[in-house]
C-alpha cells in the first residue's frame, strides 16, 4: 500500500447519520455533574462523577427503550470495576492482577454480548484511575476517601442513565423511539471472530501487565487502554495495524492539544465546557475514525484525572505518552506474531509441488 493510501486510510472520515444526537447526550451527561458541583465550589467531585457518567457512551446506536433496559447492567460493571480498582490500588502486584482480570472479563463480555465500542476501555480507565486516587499518598496515590469515590462515581452513573431515559417521559420522544428497532434481551454469541479477538486480547493483556510490572508502571490501566482500543474491534490484521497507527497518532495529537492547557488551564465552568466539548467530539468520531476520536478523548481524560491541577496535568501527560507507547508496542508484537503464525500455516498447508517450485 502506498504512503498516500495509508494517509487517506488514517484520516478517512464518514460520519454516521445522526451522530450528533448521542454526542449531545454524552456531552450533557458527562458535563452535567461537574457543572452542578462547580456551582457549589466542589468541581473536583463533579469531575470524579463524570467517570461514572461515561456509561452514556455505550449502546449509543440503540433505541432509548433498549438502552434503558441494558445500561443498568453496564452500570453495575462500572461500579464493580471501581470497587476492584479501589480495593487493590495500594499494592502494585495486586493492582496489576486486578486490572488484568477487569480487562479480560470486560473484553469477554463486550465481545460475546455485542456491547460494541468503547467496549472494555472505560471500565478499565475508571478502575485504574480510582485505584490511583485512593491509594496512599506514600505510594504515589491521591489518598482520597474510597467511600467518597464510590459515592460520586455512582452518582455519575445515575446521571448518565437519567439523561438517556428521562426524555421518554415526553410523548413525542416515546412515539419516535417506538419506531426504532429494539431488543431487550442480551444475545450471547461466540463466533470465530470473537474467539480470535479474545485470544489476542488475553495474550496482549498478560504481556501488558508483565511489561508494566517490569517497568514499575503503577498506571497499567493506561497501558491496557492502548492495547484494548487497538485489538478489540475485529480480527483483520490490516485493520488492526491501521488502528494501532491511529491510536498512537491520535494520542500524540491529543497530548499536543493538552499542551495548550499548560499555557491556560481552564477552571470552573470553563473546564466543564471544555470537557463537554471534547466528549461531544469523541462520541461524534468514535464510529468513523479512531484517530480523531482519540485526539479528543485524550485531553478529556487528562483533564478529568488532573481535576484542574496543573502539576497533576503535567505528570499525567508524560506518563500518558509512555503508557501509550508501551501498549502500542505490546499490541504490535501480538499482531506481528499472528501474522507470522498465519504465514507459517499457509506454508505448512501448501501443496507439495508448490513448495518444491513446481
Amino acid at each position: 500500500m502506498s504512503a498516500a493510501r495509508i494517509a487517506r486510510a488514517l484520516v478517512h472520515f464518514a460520519p454516521a447519520s445522526g451522530a450528533w444526537v448521542p454526542a449531545t447526550q454524552a456531552a450533557i451527561a458527562v458535563a452535567g455533574p461537574p457543572a452542578v458541583f462547580a456551582a457549589y465550589g466542589q468541581l473536583h467531585l463533579g469531575l470524579l462523577a463524570a467517570f461514572g457518567a461515561l456509561i452514556v457512551l455505550y449502546l449509543s446506536g440503540q433505541s432509548r427503550r433498549e438502552r434503558a433496559a441494558k445500561l443498568p447492567v453496564i452500570a453495575v460493571g462500572f461500579l464493580v470495576g471501581t470497587i476492584i480498582g479501589i480495593s487493590t490500588g495500594s499494592s502494585l502486584p495486586t493492582s496489576l492482577l486486578a486490572m488484568s482480570i477487569v480487562a479480560v472479563v470486560f473484553s469477554y463480555v463486550s465481545l460475546t454480548f455485542n456491547v460494541g465500542p468503547p467496549g472494555a476501555i472505560f471500565p478499565v480507565l475508571t478502575a485504574g484511575s480510582m485505584g490511583q486516587l485512593t491509594a496512599p499518598v506514600s505510594m504515589g496515590g491521591g489518598g482520597v476517601d474510597p467511600l467518597l469515590i464510590i459515592s460520586v462515581v455512582a452518582l455519575g452513573v445515575v446521571t448518565g442513565y437519567v439523561v438517556i431515559v428521562a426524555p421518554l417521559a415526553l410523548p413525542r420522544v416515546r412515539a419516535d423511539d417506538a419506531k426504532l428497532r429494539h431488543d431487550y434481551r442480551w444475545t450471547y454469541s461466540w463466533g470465530s471472530d470473537s474467539v480470535r479477538i479474545f485470544a489476542r486480547l488475553t495474550v496482549a493483556i498478560v504481556l501488558a501487565v508483565l511489561a508494566s510490572a517490569s517497568l514499575g508502571l503503577h498506571h497499567v490501566g493506561w497501558v491496557l487502554l492502548a492495547v484494548i482500543s487497538i485489538l478489540q474491534k475485529d480480527s483483520d490484521l490490516h485493520l488492526g495495524a491501521l488502528r494501532m497507527a491511529q491510536r498512537l497518532i491520535g494520542t500524540a495529537l491529543g497530548v499536543c492539544i493538552a499542551l495548550v492547557f499548560m499555557l491556560w488551564i481552564p477552571e470552573g465552568f470553563a473546564l466543564v465546557a471544555v470537557v463537554g466539548g471534547l466528549v461531544f467530539g469523541f462520541v461524534f468520531f468514535i464510529r468513523s475514525n479512531l484517530m480523531f476520536a482519540l485526539m479528543l478523548v485524550t485531553p478529556m481524560a487528562l483533564l478529568l484525572v488532573a481535576g484542574g491541577s496543573r502539576p497533576l496535568l503535567e505528570a499525567s501527560m508524560s506518563t500518558r505518552i509512555i503508557d501509550t507507547v508501551v501498549g502500542g508496542v505490546v499490541a504490535a508484537v501480538v499482531l506481528y506474531a499472528v501474522g507470522v503464525t498465519r504465514r507459517w500455516g499457509v506454508r505448512g498447508y501448501a501443496p507439495r509441488g508448490a513448495s518444491e517450485g513446481v
